[in-house]
């Protein structure tokens, strides 16, 4: 590792890349070190650490929207909590900015980033063939159809998806560089490890995610490119029918569309839910209802149906406008959009010769905040602290990049 200049704060950065796909304490824990590094180097040199970036404004809009709905709340001592807890990460985003500077503290967070992801996705692929937890000791762990549903080191599929998704698609460049970062064909194997495993969740709203990747990968590829895509996934449904149908059928693939009361995984429970947080937010439709018992509330607006569980709307976009309102949700899309967009203008004319580290760090992020986005459609990942967490870090390592490039 580079130890110029090293100090506490980047120890936090790199410990965070090494468990955030295995332990929510300690990837943290590392977050809080990263954290009190940045604080450390601003006392030593006597200047506060601040480098400008173009999501700013928008965090501090977000940020305000956010503030607004804690004093809007019930309770406003347990609304502040509950908030700090959601978005403490933005802190964490500031000091990875702040503190990665070097190129190789950079590649060296890239490879943990990889080696943790496929030691996830290597567990996650065990549970789905085998069926046990052997963290938890659960026997019948997540059976559906033959086979069963990953977790990981984590507690729910939908957690582990998120989290695979967000890692496959941010390394998903760094294949392209010359030279790697890591053997071309080693790299080659932890990518399909880190595909297989997002596959094996059965988290449908990270294949939705994906799926959305593979359209957007279309407006960037060239028409032979397109169609070796195009044959490459027909090649893999063809695969996928022969040999591991569970994954098409028994609550796969199709069932993403299936909105009868006798689906596997019941859709008509999600667009209830859709239903009463809509009908909340008509009633709350500007500040929102606040940090306050978002289920005890929902219980108000809940519609005729059998519901299974009533703690969020399985919607990102729906829990941030019942939270915060229209001004919430407003600053909410205002500000990932922007991050889209100023990462996308970093990298759009850049050829794949002149590819570097901190660019490919940028197209990756750009890709994993776009497939959370929109996999946030049909489950609540910005709520999900395993989640979110990564994503703010993926976000300023993109960010980084964007940096690297206007100096």
């Amino acid at each position: 590792m580079a130890f110029k200049n090293f100090n506490i704060g980047l120890l936090g950065v790199y410990g965070f890349a090494l468990f955030a796909p295995i332990s929510i304490a300690f990837s943290q824990m590392s977050m809080g070190i990263a954290i009190i590094g940045w604080i450390l180097v601003t006392l030593q040199k006597r200047q506060f650490q601040w480098k400008k970036t173009p999501l700013d404004i928008p965090i501090m809009v977000y940020v305000i929207s956010q503030i607004i709905a804690v004093l809007n709340s019930q309770n406003t001592g347990i609304a502040l909590r509950s908030w700090i807890n959601t978005d403490w990460f933005i802190l964490f985003y500031y000091s990875v900015i702040n503190l990665v500077d070097d190129e190789n503290d950079f590649k060296w967070i890239i490879i943990l980033l990889a080696i943790s992801g496929t030691i996830s996705g290597v567990y996650g692929l065990f549970q789905h063939f085998i069926g046990f937890d052997l963290i938890r000791g659960d026997i019948y762990h997540w059976p559906i159809g033959n086979f069963y549903r990953s977790t990981g080191f984590f507690k729910l599929p939908l957690t582990y998806g998120g989290i695979q998704l967000s890692l496959f698609l941010f390394l998903l460049p760094f294949i392209l560089l010359k030279p790697n970062l890591i053997n071309k064909k080693i790299f080659f194997i932890i990518l399909t490890i880190l595909f297989l495993s997002v596959i094996s969740s059965y988290a449908r709203s990270s294949w939705l995610g994906l799926g959305a990747f593979f359209v957007l990968l279309i407006f960037f590829l060239e028409k032979k490119q397109i169609l070796y895509l195009l044959g490459g996934l027909f090649l893999v449904f063809g695969l996928v029918y022969i040999l591991h149908p569970d994954l098409l059928f028994k609550a796969g693939l199709f069932s993403i569309f299936d909105v009868s009361e006798t689906a596997p995984y019941n859709n008509l429970v999600r667009l209830k839910l859709w239903q009463s947080s809509w009908l909340m937010i008509k009633d709350n439709w500007l500040f929102g209802i606040g940090y306050s018992d978002f289920a005890e509330i929902m219980k108000n607006y809940k519609v005729p149906f059998d519901y299974k569980g009533m703690n969020d709307p399985h919607n990102t976009y729906l829990k941030v406008m019942c939270l915060s309102g229209i001004f919430g949700g407003m600053a909410f899309i205002y500000l990932w959009i922007r991050d889209l967009i100023t990462k996308y203008l970093t990298f759009r004319h850049i050829q794949l010769k002149d590819l570097t580290p901190w660019i490919s760090g940028s197209i990756g992020s750009f890709f994993a905040v776009f497939a959370l986005l929109v996999a946030g459609i049909t489950q609540e990942y910005y709520h999900d602290a395993e989640t979110a967490e990564l994503w703010w870090f993926i976000a300023a390592l993109g960010m980084i990049g964007v940096l690297k490039k206007r100096k």
